[in-house]
């Protein structure tokens, strides 16, 4: 599953009524866009985020591939410079109840922005007229979910709790697997239930453990990631699910400890070895961590591991 961002605000209507988003091949004077071909890269199940009007007030889930389509008529005028020759995707798209206004959380949005065809301004948080349809990183398409599910149709909640590489427990639809198999098939049962269940399971554990992130001092747990010590592919079933191996981390500084680019010490004290992580940091003023409490020995164990691999200068 990937994660877009079309910028539509001309043909907001259209698209979201008639159910696909187009977009030209080329400009009317042959000019490439990269976000013109993202359509042509999009595929069934991907979730796709409507933003008009400095707002976004639908989500989407990709229905088709592209398929070559002429520029639709009830564009009238629209679009005068853009080439009659394009790509059609067709999307799902359902409503949300109460839009959600990037700007209102761009403290939280704009590290995990793309550095280059940004949907929306890194600096203003502005929508960027020269990109249509923009690919976010996961980090990014799980903040925007965990901010919007709450507001989204319930089929695509069950969509999305199947596929989401995160489950926030305190916004999930169902109590109990025996729910889950009156509405979903058997394939995805299987997979949320070795999966996502799991998940929902750690984070729970690691809230147990961990209030806030210690680093950024966030305590809306919504809007935090539930990260693994130690990389869930090196672990053990036990270590999987064990709180112990997980921290509570705001997605901006998730993406650095989970590549470890900065790590802990046994005092709680956030460390780095890396210039680019430094830059980072003082990017968005971070000096230090906020020591909340020590390790427990058993969070120290897994910690010991993960400074090992700690990134360097050299």
């Amino acid at each position: 599953m990937a994660f877009w961002w079309v910028n539509h605000k001309q043909t907001f209507r259209q698209e979201t009524e008639g159910g696909y988003i187009w977009s030209p091949k080329q400009n009317a004077n042959g000019a490439k866009n990269v976000s013109y071909d993202n359509l042509a890269r999009c595929q069934v199940g991907d979730v796709v985020f409507s933003y008009a009007y400095a707002k976004i007030s639908q989500i989407g889930l990709v229905e088709s591939v592209a398929e070559t389509a002429p520029k639709p008529p009830e564009f009238g005028s629209t679009g005068e410079y853009w080439g009659e020759n394009g790509w059609l995707v067709r999307v799902n798209w359902q409503p949300l109840q109460q839009p959600l206004v990037p700007r209102e959380h761009f403290e939280l949005i704009q590290p995990l922005l793309p550095e280059r065809h940004s949907p929306i301004s890194a600096t203003s948080g502005r929508g960027n007229q020269g990109v249509y349809l923009a690919g976010l990183d996961e980090a990014l398409g799980h903040l925007l979910i965990k901010m919007i599910e709450q507001h989204a149709d319930a089929a695509i909640k069950v969509h999305l709790l199947v596929l989401a590489e995160e489950r926030d427990s305190s916004h999930a639809l169902f109590d109990d697997v025996q729910a889950l198999q009156e509405v979903v098939s058997t394939t995805e049962r299987d997979a949320l239930t070795k999966a996502r269940l799991g998940q929902g399971l750690f984070r729970h554990r690691v809230a147990e453990q961990e209030s806030i992130c210690r680093v950024t001092g966030l305590a809306r747990q919504e809007f935090l990631i539930a990260s693994h010590i130690k990389p869930w592919r090196d672990c053990d079933n036990h270590e999987r699910l064990d709180g112990a191996n997980g921290l509570l981390l705001s997605p901006h500084v998730d993406k650095l400890f989970d590549r470890h680019w900065i790590s802990f010490d046994s005092d709680g004290q956030l460390i780095w070895q890396h210039e680019a992580a430094a830059d980072a940091l003082h990017c968005w003023g971070i000096a230090s961590a906020n020591v909340i409490r020590p390790f427990s020995r058993e969070q120290e164990a897994f910690l010991e591991q993960h400074r090992r691999h700690l990134r360097t200068d050299r």
